[in-house]
């Protein structure tokens, strides 16, 4: 039996993450239900049970070690898992079990991940070493291409692929006829000193003032957004309420169905978006949120550093305005990331075991 391990900020009740992983484990069963899936994971018990695969504790080494001898791919990603701006125990965590799944004779996936920022010399250079000898490379955008390169990987060897939340479909897109009434989700999440957050409650009343507004708040990371999303209905004089975290696809999915337009900082909540063919206004606090924003290519950028209350009125009747070409627009996108990424894990993992 051939035996797989899954690498990535799994279980630690993040949404985006989650999604990303239920993404991955699809992708692999869909064609063979035979090959053994062990994903590394902060909560094993609840990865196990929920994705009805083998888990282990991301931090025991010893059993990590021994899984690996008798594993034959490991696969790192997706998400930002090379970066040290958030912590410094990042990358040398994750490269490292790369280079132990290396040592094993274990054929290596670098998968969809958004790669940077990285500013620390010795961390570039590991990675360069680690990558230079993994078998299959792919990054979820250009800036993630470019980092590699700039640090001595072959523009050859990385392939661009799109984010792995886009593969999950939801069954029912709800036809939206106008934004009269509007049902607007919202994500935030603590960043810097949150000036964003005031500014972001402005412009949300602004909107009740004159029409008739209800907005969800949604909790992409359990137990680090809810304070800040409290924070905002603090702030907004708005019908308003705060959703249980779940990270099951399928409800965030029928969540989103139910909104006109959303607002939201973390990508993947975006994503989510997207992926409803619902309009989107992103406040970027990392380049992988601007890529998005730029890709979709109806909102000027609008950052946790620039946003002013102009930004997102210029925004919002920018959406109101053109919706219907928008929604398009977005449907367009959208239908071609999900279509070639449906079984692209599968192809990776078939060529590398020679079929």
């Amino acid at each position: 039996m051939y035996k797989i391990m899954l690498s990535g900020y799994f279980g630690f009740n993040n949404l985006g993450d989650e999604a990303i992983l239920t993404s991955m484990v699809d992708m692999i069963k869909r064609a063979d239900q035979e090959e053994e899936i062990i994903i590394l994971s902060q909560n094993p018990e609840m990865t196990a049970k929920k994705h009805k695969t083998d888990s282990i504790y991301r931090y025991n080494l010893f059993n990590i070690l021994s899984r690996m001898k008798s594993s034959n791919i490991f696969i790192s990603g997706g998400g930002s898992l090379l970066q040290d701006k958030t912590s410094f125990k990042t990358v040398p965590y994750y490269l490292g079990l790369i280079f132990l799944a290396q040592l094993f004779k274990m054929k290596t996936i670098f998968f969809a991940q958004g790669v940077g920022p990285v500013k620390n010399k010795f961390y570039r250079y590991l990675i360069k070493k680690v990558l230079k000898n993994v078998d299959h490379i792919s990054v979820r955008d250009e800036n993630s291409k470019k980092f590699l390169i700039s640090i001595g990987i072959n523009e050859k060897n990385i392939e661009v692929i799109e984010d792995p939340v886009y593969a999950i479909k939801p069954d029912i897109i709800k036809k939206r006829k106008n934004l009269d009434t509007k049902n607007i989700g919202v994500s935030v999440r603590d960043w810097g000193s949150n000036h964003y957050l005031k500014i972001l409650a402005e412009f949300l009343n602004s909107l009740n003032k004159n029409e008739d507004l209800s907005v969800t708040i949604i909790p992409f990371h359990e137990g680090k957004d809810i304070k800040i999303s409290r924070k905002l209905l603090g702030l907004l004089e708005t019908k308003v309420k705060i959703i249980e975290y779940t990270d099951n696809a399928k409800q965030i999915n029928d969540l989103y169905s139910s909104f006109d337009m959303f607002i939201g900082l973390r990508l993947h909540s975006l994503i989510f978006a997207a992926v409803n063919h619902i309009p989107f206004i992103g406040i970027s606090y990392d380049p992988k949120v601007n890529s998005l924003i730029k890709e979709m290519g109806y909102q000027k950028e609008i950052t946790t550093e620039n946003i002013s209350l102009a930004k997102l009125k210029e925004s919002y009747y920018r959406i109101k305005d053109d919706k219907d070409e928008i929604i398009q627009q977005i449907k367009d996108k959208v239908n071609d990331k999900s279509n070639g990424l449906s079984d692209l894990l599968r192809q990776i993992i078939k060529e590398l075991k020679g079929e």
